[in-house]
């Protein structure tokens, strides 16, 4: 059993970082064995280094394709933050001025206002650059399965699976390795050649900040919304100007997220926690225990879909009764509302309400009988307020926020699952 636990750990970091089941039935774990012939392995005696710079020669080629590139851009996913690879990111794309875009976990490697961090312009420069290098992430529905990357761009992937690089779409160039030390590599490989070709990019980079303003301008008008119900981009847009420098963000939903990914930008990396591309949902609850007790010293804040709250938000009563206070949220539309979205594209408004619909939960009030601090808010001009007195109150709390239940984000209707 016990060489079995230490193969279970080991899988978890074999390749890209995950999960390993093992299952101990009854009579084994019951059953009793002489100290004298169980083997307890040593804490960390079962591990081996997996970490790979990537093989030299593939290392060399990026290094020569990005500084001749004329209109790079990168994509650093949830890698970069597990391999702890953000320094290596950073020196990057500052070193040779690439435009970086970030998702999952790799959100916050650069901080917001960076001249490198681009975020609303991403459509726009994987259609429009000539090299792409995607670390760390999978071809996955996020990126259309490859296919929102330009035909003619040469497209280079880096990954810790090698089952990962290259499935969906086909590459230029492939990389297996740990994602900090292989963009350490080329950072160093670049290193003196022609200043990295840094200085041809400012009119790339202006082109896609123009992009990005012109993203912008055409969503401030629901960011700075005063309807009611509210709309989602109005409350993510008051939640992101509520996170500090330590604020740890949390979202756990569907649409309500996919809102959040366009607006709310981590002060830092290893701040921005989701349920990933599978959408996990009800990893909101237990990933705000795991971080209060992870990290005590930071806020944590949590932008639940009522949907999503639904499935585990019984332990909010476990943060009441270990005392771990955190900043909660609950976008409140009565819907499970990307299921809805996808069911009346694909099947007509006739089979759009067809089991995603929810009752008008209370959710300030469920919160106030377990203890902890509920507000409800209505008015848009009421969310800062009570993001801020939920701060003050020290207690685990949840601010119920009736969002418009006709909103939909744009990410939810570009999903190629509902095409």
């Amino acid at each position: 059993m016990a060489d079995m636990v230490s193969m279970a750990f080991r899988e978890c970091y074999h390749g890209a970082p995950g999960p390993a089941f093992l299952e101990i039935p009854r009579d084994v774990l019951d059953a009793k064995v002489p100290t004298a012939k169980a083997r307890v392995p040593l804490p960390g005696a079962y591990r081996a280094s997996t970490r790979s710079a990537g093989d030299p020669a593939a290392v060399e080629k990026l290094a020569d394709l990005l500084v001749h590139a004329e209109k790079p851009a990168i994509l650093l996913g949830s890698q970069v933050w597990t391999t702890r690879g953000t320094a290596a990111a950073v020196e990057l794309v500052r070193a040779l001025n690439i435009p970086a875009y970030m998702n999952g976990a790799g959100r916050g490697t650069l901080p917001p206002g960076d001249p490198h961090h681009f975020q609303l312009s991403r459509r726009y420069a994987f259609s429009h650059a000539d090299v792409i290098v995607i670390v760390g992430t999978p071809f996955d529905f996020r990126m259309g399965y490859g296919k929102r990357l330009s035909p003619d761009a040469t497209v280079v992937q880096i990954d810790l699976d090698y089952r990962t690089v290259g499935k969906n779409r086909d590459i230029d160039l492939g990389i297996v390795g740990d994602a900090g030390l292989v963009l350490k590599s080329v950072a160093d490989a670049a290193t003196g050649r022609v200043d990295g070709g840094a200085s041809r990019r400012k009119e790339w980079l202006d082109e896609l900040r123009a992009a990005e303003q012109s993203a912008l301008d055409k969503r401030l008008p629901h960011l700075r919304s005063d309807a009611s119900p509210i709309h989602p981009y109005r409350l993510v847009s008051e939640i992101n100007d509520f996170l500090t420098e330590d604020s740890i963000y949390i979202g756990d939903g569907g649409d309500i997220v996919t809102f959040s990914g366009q607006v709310v930008q981590p002060k830092a990396p290893g701040h921005w926690m989701d349920p990933g591309p599978l959408g996990t949902l009800g990893v909101g609850v237990p990933f705000v225990l795991a971080a209060k007790q992870a990290r005590p010293d930071k806020e944590v804040v949590a932008l639940f879909g009522d949907g999503a709250f639904s499935l585990t938000g019984w332990d909010f009563e476990t943060l009441v009764r270990y005392d771990l206070p955190f900043v909660g949220i609950v976008g409140n539309n009565s819907s499970m509302n990307q299921i809805r979205y996808g069911q009346a594209a694909k099947y007509g408004p006739e089979r759009e309400r067809v089991g995603n619909t929810l009752g008008d939960v209370h959710y300030d009030k469920f919160a106030q009988l377990l203890g902890g601090h509920g507000e409800e808010v209505r008015d848009p001009a009421d969310i800062g307020p009570a993001l801020r007195r939920a701060r003050e109150s020290g207690k685990p709390s949840l601010i119920n926020v009736w969002v418009d239940p006709d909103a939909y984000a744009p990410g939810t209707m570009n999903q190629t699952m509902y095409k």
